[in-house]
C-alpha cells in the first residue's frame, strides 16, 4: 500500500517549488536531484520554527495545512528575492459561518443524501482519463532567511488534473494573487510569480507516475467493504475513524469522478459514525448550496474537516480544513479559526485524452 499522506505532502511541495529547484545548482542525475530535494524538505523543523543556518541567500517557505495533510514543512530554497508587488490588505477567507448550536448528529440527513445519490445519474464515460478541476485556497507562510522578512496569507489556485489507468497524467496549476494577511508581501508573492505551471507524469517507471489511490471501478458499493477500502487507502490515521474517513474522501473526490452508487455507500458509511456532525445548510465559494458536515481531529491542535454535499444529488461540492485551536505558535496577527485549505470541486469528468475538457 502506498503512503498516501507522504505522497500528498511531497507532491504539494514539489508543485509549489517546481520553479525554484533546491538542487538546480548541483549537477547529477534526476535521482540525485530528487534525493537532494527530499533532503532539503526533511531538514526543516517544527511549524514556523527555524531551520538549519543558511550558508547562502535562502528563502524558507513553510506551508501550513497543504493538501489536507501537512502539519509542518520547512524548506530551504536558493533564490534571489525580487520584491515589487503591492501589499494586499485584508484577512484570509473566513470559515463558513455555521452556528455551534446547529451542530447535531448527521445520521438521518446522511441517509437521506444517500437515497438522493442512489437516484443520481452516473457520470458519462467518454474515455478512461479522469479529469478533475478544483478551485483551492491555502494558508501559506514564507520567510526570507537572508533578512528575516516574512509574509503570510491565503494563496488561491486553480488546478486541473488528468490521471490515466496507465499511471501517467498532467497537472496544470494556475496561482492567483495572494490574499495578503500580514507581514511583508515580497516572500509570499515571489513563490507564485512564475504563473501557470505544467507538470507531466510518465508511465510509473521508477515511481514517476500519476497514481490513483483507488483504482477506477475498484471501490465497493457495500458500506462495510467500502469503509475498509477507504481507511486502507487513506494511509494516515487522523485520530478517529470518522476523521480518517474524511481524510480519505479529500483524496477520493479530487482524483476522479465518483460514481453515485459509490457515493451513496460513502454517505451510509458516514451515517454509521456518531462523530460525523451535521452543521446545517451552507454555500460554497462558487455560490452553490448544500448540506455541510464536519468531524474534529485533535493532534496538538484542533482541526475541523468539513465536506458539503449537494442536497439534491448527494454528491460532494467542496471540502476544507479549519484550525480551531492550536498549541503551535502562529504568525503575528493570525488567530484561530484559520482556514488551512479549502477546495471547491468545480468539475469532474471521464474524458478520452489527457488535457481534454468536458
Amino acid at each position: 500500500m502506498k503512503d498516501t499522506a507522504f505522497h500528498d505532502d511531497v507532491t504539494a511541495v514539489r508543485r509549489l517549488l517546481a520553479g525554484h529547484d533546491p538542487a538546480a545548482a548541483h549537477p547529477g542525475s534526476a535521482a540525485v536531484r530528487e534525493l537532494a530535494r527530499i533532503e532539503v524538505i526533511a531538514s526543516g523543523s517544527g511549524r514556523g520554527g527555524p531551520g538549519p543556518a543558511p550558508r547562502r541567500r535562502l528563502l524558507r517557505p513553510a506551508l501550513i495545512g497543504v493538501a489536507a495533510a501537512l502539519t509542518a514543512v520547512a524548506v530551504v530554497v536558493p533564490v534571489s528575492l525580487q520584491s515589487g508587488r503591492p501589499a494586499h490588505a485584508g484577512p484570509p477567507p473566513a470559515p463558513l459561518d455555521v452556528p455551534v448550536a446547529e451542530r447535531t448528529g448527521g445520521r438521518e440527513r446522511l441517509l437521506a443524501l444517500a437515497d438522493a445519490a442512489d437516484s443520481a445519474e452516473p457520470p458519462a464515460r467518454a474515455g478512461d482519463v479522469a479529469y478533475v478541476r478544483t478551485s483551492e485556497w491555502t494558508f501559506t507562510y514564507s520567510q526570507n532567511a537572508d533578512d528575516g522578512r516574512a509574509g503570510w496569507g491565503i494563496v488561491p489556485e486553480e488546478r486541473s488534473v488528468w490521471r490515466t489507468p496507465r499511471e501517467s497524467g498532467v497537472e496544470l496549476a494556475v496561482p492567483g494573487e495572494p490574499e495578503h494577511l500580514g507581514g511583508d508581501e515580497g516572500p509570499l508573492a515571489f513563490l507564485f510569480s512564475d504563473g501557470t505551471e505544467r507538470f507531466e507524469w510518465g508511465d510509473g517507471e521508477g515511481g514517476d507516475g500519476m497514481f490513483f489511490t483507488w483504482e477506477p471501478d475498484a471501490l465497493s458499493t457495500d458500506p462495510a467493504e467500502l469503509e475498509e477500502q477507504l481507511v486502507a487507502g487513506a494511509g494516515h490515521d487522523a485520530g478517529t475513524p470518522e476523521a480518517t474517513l474524511f481524510y480519505a474522501l479529500e483524496s477520493l473526490y479530487t482524483e476522479a469522478p465518483v460514481d453515485p452508487r459509490v457515493q451513496a455507500s460513502v454517505l451510509r458509511v458516514l451515517a454509521g459514525h456518531e462523530g460525523v456532525l451535521y452543521a446545517g445548510p451552507s454555500e460554497d465559494r462558487h455560490g452553490r448550496e448544500g448540506e455541510l458536515f464536519l468531524v474534529e481531529e485533535r493532534a496538538g491542535e484542533t482541526l475541523e474537516r468539513r465536506i458539503m454535499f449537494d442536497a439534491d444529488t448527494g454528491m460532494p461540492l467542496y471540502h476544507e480544513i479549519v484550525m480551531v485551536e492550536s498549541d503551535y505558535e502562529q504568525p503575528d496577527g493570525v488567530e484561530p479559526p484559520v482556514v488551512y485549505h479549502y477546495a471547491v470541486i468545480a468539475d469532474t469528468a471521464w474524458v478520452a485524452e489527457v488535457e481534454d475538457r468536458p
